[in-house]
C-alpha cells in the first residue's frame, strides 16, 4: 500500500511540475517586418521575407520550423501564389529576425504580374506559422500580414 501511494504522489509531482513548466513557457510572437523585392523578370520574382519573432522566455528556445504561404489580391479574392519555409533553428531570448527567400514563377500568375507591372506595385498576403520545440511538444503560432510592394523591372 505505501508503495502505492508513494508512487501516486510521484505522478502527482511530475504532473505538477510539467504542468507549472508549461504555464512559465510561452509562445514565442511572430510578425513579418518587412516583404522586399529582391529581383524580378520575366520568369521569377524573387521576394525576401523578414519575420520578427520576440522570444518572452528568459531562455533560448527551438522554433521546429517556419511555414507560410503567399497570396496576391484577385479582386476580393487571395489566390495562391508561393510557399516559404525554414526548417529547425535556434532563438534567443528576446528579439529576432530570421529572413526567409521566396521565389514566384511568373508563368502561375501571368495576369497579375502584367497587372502589377503596369501599376508599379503588388499586394500581398502572408499567412503561416510557427513551431516552437518545447520538450517535444510543438505548439502552432499563427502569423498573418498584408503589405503592397513596388515593383520595376
Amino acid at each position: 500500500m505505501q508503495g502505492y501511494l508513494a508512487l501516486l504522489c510521484l505522478m502527482m509531482a511530475v504532473a505538477l511540475l510539467f504542468g507549472g513548466c508549461g504555464m512559465l513557457i510561452k509562445d514565442p510572437k511572430v510578425e513579418v517586418k518587412n516583404v522586399a523585392l529582391e529581383s524580378v523578370d520575366l520568369s521569377n520574382v524573387d521576394l525576401l521575407v523578414t519575420l520578427s519573432i520576440e522570444n518572452p522566455n528568459p531562455i533560448g528556445i527551438t522554433l521546429k520550423s517556419i511555414s507560410f504561404d503567399v497570396y496576391y489580391q484577385k479582386g476580393d479574392e487571395w489566390v495562391f501564389i508561393s510557399h516559404g519555409e525554414r526548417g529547425s533553428f535556434d532563438i534567443k531570448p528576446g528579439m529576432n529576425e530570421v529572413t526567409v527567400p521566396v521565389s514566384i514563377k511568373t508563368s502561375a500568375i501571368p495576369g497579375a504580374v502584367v497587372g502589377a507591372l503596369a501599376k508599379g506595385e503588388i499586394t500581398l498576403r502572408i499567412k503561416g506559422t510557427a513551431s516552437p520545440d518545447f520538450f517535444g511538444i510543438s505548439p502552432e503560432v499563427p502569423f498573418s500580414t498584408t503589405t503592397t510592394i513596388p515593383l520595376k523591372l
